[in-house]
């Protein structure tokens, strides 16, 4: 049956028909043309609603300049709709301007008080910006207004670790699993709490807890050697960081904390073979050289220590614990001449690094055994050691 009545709809309605249905459709570049048809013809001036209709419009297609434009208009208009500068503040959130979103969020959280939803955008926004004080404000306001949300148990979470408010951040951790048990990664955060905090076997079975649900997840073993490793326990430190290595796709990190739990346990020759296996991949980073002449020390495996140590000072020739090493060797050796080089070049660097008002600083312990060394060795004296 023909729609007579369609015949005496006003022109702005029927174009704003039209427009309507290309938006619901998602033709948004054919609404927004249709929109701005109306807005430019003589007549249209009562037809303020579309300025919102065409912000929307320009967000969804992320022309969020062109949508902050309309929604200020339509804010004219309309100065007392909250939601407009709600949707104004995505616009400026999605352009990471979140000082301008955090000023719009909270103009319209002072006209709908009881808006959680903007509460927590605003949150977000000062969280981004490093305000975690306000953060934590709004997002506390959130939940006392009645929002019930795992995800926002967890960003308070996270804000309270920021300001290390840990005992508080493991709470609301809690609470954000307590509303989501399947969101197990959770406990990774809380367990990072713990290890932070020193508490390790709460760290531990934090861990454990994700890994008794998924066990490729090498990085929990990773940090499960390091809880080992930071309360002395190596010899299960080292069990967990083999685990690690084997889907790790940082091997180095984790082959060089297993060489360092060798060398704590006083297995040097372990110790060596992990870091020769870095060497060989890594070769020209000095920091492993020095750990495996560390080793070779140890071992009173004098030629293949020093060969590392000035393998280590061609690599880094600022850093003078590879000269003192390399001298301390010297000295035992009694090569006194490239002892005293050694020991001197190391003590220069460690005044550069220390600063020049602290040269021979006799506080300075590391500077008063340099010079003890140094002085033993100028005057036939043997190496006493550290």
């Amino acid at each position: 049956m023909f729609d007579f009545s369609a015949m005496f709809k006003k022109p702005f309605e029927k174009i704003t028909e039209l427009a309507d249905r290309e938006f619901q459709k998602g033709n948004l570049s054919v609404a927004i043309d249709h929109y701005l048809n109306i807005l430019n013809s003589e007549g249209a001036e009562a037809q303020t609603d579309l300025y919102e209709k065409v912000a929307e419009a320009y967000f969804l297609t992320k022309k969020y300049d062109q949508a902050i434009k309309y929604f200020t208009t339509a804010i004219r208009y309309h100065p007392t709709d909250y939601g407009l500068y709600s949707k104004r503040g995505d616009c400026y959130r999605e352009k990471n301007e979140c000082a301008n979103a955090v000023a719009d969020y909270g103009k319209a959280g002072d006209i709908n008080v009881t808006d959680f939803e903007m509460q927590i955008k605003k949150g977000r926004c000062e969280f981004r910006l490093g305000y975690f004080e306000d953060a934590l404000a709004n997002f506390v306001k959130a939940v006392k207004l009645g929002k019930v949300d795992p995800k926002l148990h967890e960003e308070i979470g996270d804000t309270c670790a920021k300001l290390e408010e840990y005992d508080l951040a493991i709470t609301h951790y809690r609470e954000s699993f307590k509303l989501n048990s399947q969101n197990i990664f959770i406990q990774n955060k809380i367990g990072d709490i713990y290890k932070l905090t020193g508490q390790f076997i709460d760290a531990i079975d934090s861990y454990n807890m994700i890994l008794q649900v998924i066990k490729s997840e090498s990085y929990l073993y990773d940090k499960i050697g390091d809880c080992y490793r930071d309360m002395r326990d190596f010899k299960n430190a080292i069990i967990y960081y083999e685990y690690a290595v084997r889907e790790s796709k940082n091997k180095i990190d984790i082959y060089d904390k297993i060489g360092d739990c060798y060398y704590r346990l006083g297995e040097f020759e372990k110790s060596i073979e992990e870091y020769s296996k870095i060497i060989r991949v890594q070769p020209n980073t000095f920091y492993f050289y020095t750990k495996r002449a560390q080793a070779y020390q140890k071992q009173t495996v004098f030629d293949k220590a020093i060969v590392d140590y000035t393998k280590a000072i061609g690599l880094n020739n600022d850093d003078y614990f590879n000269y003192n090493k390399r001298a301390e060797i010297y000295h035992y050796l009694n090569i006194c001449d490239k002892a005293i080089i050694d020991y001197k070049t190391a003590l220069e660097l460690l005044t550069l690094e220390n600063g020049e008002d602290e040269s021979l600083n006799l506080e300075d312990r590391v500077s008063i055994r340099i010079i003890k060394n140094m002085t033993d060795c100028a005057e036939g004296k043997s190496y006493e050691g550290n």
